[in-house]
């Protein structure tokens, strides 16, 4: 045995290289998975208080670092029929009153905005499901009035697909990011999530989409 080593030693030292190599570039790519995966920003949103029209949606930054929210989208429908209204600040037909709109002028900023930054572990409520209904119905009802195709799918009754995107800045990541979670709601006015997870939009070309839908509202 000894003899055989000794006869070998060559080739089992260039072995014994090659297992150390394996092995740390193991460990190296664990490492940086690791850190990757605690840099990348992630946003989450979820639905609350039962699948009605008086359901709530919740956005939650699980990052490490804060994110700062710049838009938030509600879009209903789907295809050339798809209507989106901007939700980051409070709805301006809800505050037409002169009282109402100077109760908004004096109220704090995250009363009446979504914009701003939030911290890791933090959440901020969008609002009911009802309320942004809505918006998106006044937004639909305009979109006719100026010529476009109305969306009958919109109104109750109808089974109709609701998206919510997340526009936001994140520090390690250069320009927009996104999340979007969407649901269904029913024929019977119940809402269900589509999926069980919120995607992410962190990568370079779903950045540029992001950065496209941004530009857009701006």
């Amino acid at each position: 045995m000894e003899t055989w080593i000794e006869q070998h030693a060559t080739l089992l030292q260039v072995g014994v290289s090659v297992a150390t190599l394996l092995i740390w570039i193991f460990y190296a790519q664990l490492l940086f998975q690791s850190y990757r995966r605690a840099r990348r920003p992630k946003i989450v949103i979820n639905q609350m208080l039962g699948n009605s029209d008086k359901a709530r949606f919740l956005i939650s930054n699980m990052s490490q670092e804060a994110i700062h929210i710049d838009k938030v989208l509600v879009c209903m429908g789907s295809g050339e029929d798809r209507v989106c209204e901007l939700v980051t600040d409070a709805d301006p037909e809800q505050s037409s009153g002169e009282k109402d709109q100077n109760a908004m002028l004096s109220a704090r900023l995250d009363e009446v905005t979504l914009q701003g930054p939030l911290g890791s572990g933090k959440c901020i409520e969008l609002g009911a499901f009802q309320n942004l209904l809505n918006r998106i119905w006044r937004r639909a009802q305009k979109n006719s009035e100026n010529g476009g195709t109305r969306n009958d799918a919109i109104g109750a009754g109808h089974e109709c697909r609701v998206e919510i995107i997340v526009m936001a800045v994140y520090s390690s990541e250069k320009g927009v990011i996104g999340a979007s979670r969407a649901f269904w709601r029913k024929e019977d006015g119940e809402l269900h999530p589509e999926d069980v997870k919120t995607d992410q939009y962190t990568g370079f070309f779903a950045r540029r989409r992001m950065a496209r839908l941004h530009s857009q509202y701006v």
